[in-house]
């Protein structure tokens, strides 16, 4: 198929509209994980050293889900603009109708719909057992390990540590706070500094120096004051085993399961590049707008439908799981839904009375001939 010069240059704008709002909506949403991984850090949920993996897999995630709607909106944005700039027109003046504009508009379509099918099949479980490897060696790791420096931390259930400052030459953490409560007894600690070390048994521990131990609550009898050259208080590590979900497993596995699960996530792996090129179909004849109607006339009815469409496939895959449909129906009917709109949009805006038109025309001519 040989392409002309107005395939090539359509299949330019929609290729910069494309990167141009998927790079946007990547910036916008990795831009929100970021502030949310920051404060789980903070919080010290997981350490620092995990925050880029984290920010990969997100970035992943959201990419298979951003694709379909960066697609649909930038079909709309470069027709749109074509349109309004009164380049369409010129185009349609040439004899060059809506079954020629869907030749470039499938040239975009195609490698995004292949390039979301890999990304399922493949690479969404490699990265998915990554994330829950990531995730067990966090929750295994020592309480201690998660600390962070000049702020107050939550140590266990009803602990609280407070680490004024670190002295990495000496391996030391100076003047430190920890409060625990022990049942009913609160215990307040203060030390000038501590340091973490393993016993012969490879248990470990925080051994604090030249502190003060308190013990008691405020206004009992008993309260007591205990001054401590070395205090040494146990860490305990969790092991916690990665646990593996249904979004890891390779196609064979999910191909050979009766799971519902297994079967749901089977078939979302090819609703989506489905649904993608759609949505691709879906596009053209939304975009259709005359100069003054504006650029982003029917941005907001495409993005309407768009959702409900995404939602209805979530609402299938959720009912494979709960096995209210069979597998056979799933997500499948919703497809069916999404391909009738499309035909009616294609009717309404002209598409198909075009392209029967030229094909009457090419068989008068070959009759007449």
């Amino acid at each position: 198929m040989k392409l002309t010069i107005i395939d090539k240059y359509i299949a330019k704008e929609l290729l910069t509209a494309f990167l141009s709002v998927i790079f946007v909506l990547l910036i916008i949403v990795l831009s929100t994980e970021l502030v949310h991984l920051l404060s789980w850090v903070s919080q010290g949920f997981i350490p620092i050293s995990a925050l880029l993996a984290y920010l990969f897999n997100s970035l992943f995630e959201f990419s298979v889900v951003l694709l379909p709607l960066s697609l649909l909106m930038g079909i709309l944005l470069a027709f749109g603009r074509l349109y309004r700039d009164s380049e369409m027109a010129a185009i349609m003046s040439a004899g060059i109708g809506p079954l020629q504009w869907y030749r470039p508009l499938m040239l975009i379509a195609v490698p995004v719909t292949l390039l979301l099918l890999v990304l399922l099949m493949y690479a969404r479980p490699l990265i998915t057992q990554q994330r829950a490897v990531i995730t067990a060696e966090i929750q295994s790791q020592a309480e201690i390990d998660a600390l962070m420096v000049g702020q107050f931390n939550r140590a266990g259930e009803n602990g609280v540590l407070f680490l004024e400052s670190e002295d990495k030459k000496n391996k030391k953490i100076e003047n430190v706070f920890f409060q625990q409560k022990r049942g009913t007894t609160n215990h307040v600690d203060l030390a000038d500094n501590t340091t973490t070390f393993y016993n012969e048994d490879g248990r470990r521990y925080v051994m604090m120096q030249d502190g003060t131990h308190y013990a008691g609550n405020a206004g009992d009898g008993d309260f007591k004051i205990i001054e401590y050259q070395k205090y040494g208080v146990f860490i305990a590590e969790n092991q916690v085993t990665a646990h593996f979900s249904e979004k890891s497993k390779s196609m064979t596995e999910l191909w050979q399961s009766t799971d519902p699960k297994d079967q749901s996530e089977l078939q979302w792996r090819f609703t989506l590049p489905l649904a993608t090129i759609i949505v691709a179909f879906m596009a053209l004849p939304l975009s259709h707008t005359d100069p003054r109607s504006g650029r982003y006339a029917k941005l907001v009815v495409a993005l309407v439908l768009y959702l409900i469409y995404s939602n209805l496939l979530g609402v299938g895959k959720t009912w494979i799981m709960q096995e209210k449909v069979p597998v056979w129906v799933g997500t499948w009917w919703v497809h069916i839904i999404a391909i009738i709109i499309t035909v009616y949009l294609m009717k309404r805006s002209g598409y198909l009375i075009g392209i029967s038109l030229r094909r009457k025309r090419s068989e008068d001519a070959i009759n007449g001939s």
